[in-house]
């Protein structure tokens, strides 16, 4: 995430500029096997149709189609060098693609399905999230929870920033993600058979007066006022 209205994979050093998501490209999203596509795509690596297909428990005829039009769209392109026989392999686009969705949601021809897009996108990165504290406390003896509790954590962190500030920290996260994460790019399951998918979740807005919740009195600052570092992690 760059700016607050921009949903974006971290770029990689050198990596194609980010595919700007327009209004056409926006409806393109809307379809939910499209969405659980662009997931096991962005998770597991290159796939075909078929191999989509058995995964999702989806016939290959529309898990064909619905690449297809999300290489309409521009968010997957055939993987180069890479044969498949009759059938093509399918690749997140290089750069990714960012999303004004808040310009979509003040958009009234565009607002009921920027909804449903960014609703699912959210309530499905919270699901994830859910799902692993779950499997904490009710599997807490797996191997695999074993192995990863210590390492997995969350936090929140407050601090006084102007918008300018704002940007200018949310630009420099994704450039430190992206030249972190490409230390691991190329990595699958097969040549890494100990690794597992990580998925850093980053939130960066402004918590405002109101919406139900009353502004603070004014009067002596507290440290989390001055805007010093209240976080909490588990």
């Amino acid at each position: 995430m760059n700016d607050s209205d921009d949903h974006e994979r971290p770029r990689t050093p050198g990596a194609p500029p980010s595919m700007q998501i327009d209004a056409q490209a926006l409806r393109g999203l809307a379809h939910p096997l499209r969405a659980r596509l662009l997931d096991e795509l962005t998770s597991d690596g290159p796939a075909t149709a078929t191999i989509l297909g058995r995964r999702l428990g989806e016939s290959s005829g529309s898990t064909s189609y619905h690449l297809r039009q999300l290489s309409r769209y521009g968010f997957i392109e055939a993987e180069p060098g890479r044969s498949g026989g009759r059938e093509r392999w399918w690749r997140i686009r290089p750069g990714g693609w960012r999303m004004r969705g808040h310009e979509f949601l003040g958009d009234p021809e565009t607002r009921t399905v920027a909804e449903t897009v960014l609703g699912r996108y959210y309530q499905e990165r919270e699901a994830r999230f859910r799902e692993w504290t779950a499997n904490v406390w009710r599997t807490e003896q797996s191997a695999d929870v074993r192995r990863w509790k210590d390492a997995a954590f969350d936090s929140v962190t407050t601090v006084r920033m102007t918008p300018e500030e704002s940007r200018e920290f949310g630009r420099a996260l994704t450039d430190f993600l992206g030249a972190f994460a490409a230390r691991y790019q190329g990595r699958t399951s097969e040549s890494h058979p100990d690794t597992e998918n990580v998925e850093l979740q980053t939130s960066l807005f402004p918590r405002l007066p109101g919406g139900g919740r009353q502004a603070p009195p004014a009067g002596p600052a507290g440290p989390r006022d001055r805007g010093e570092d209240a976080a909490g992690g588990s």
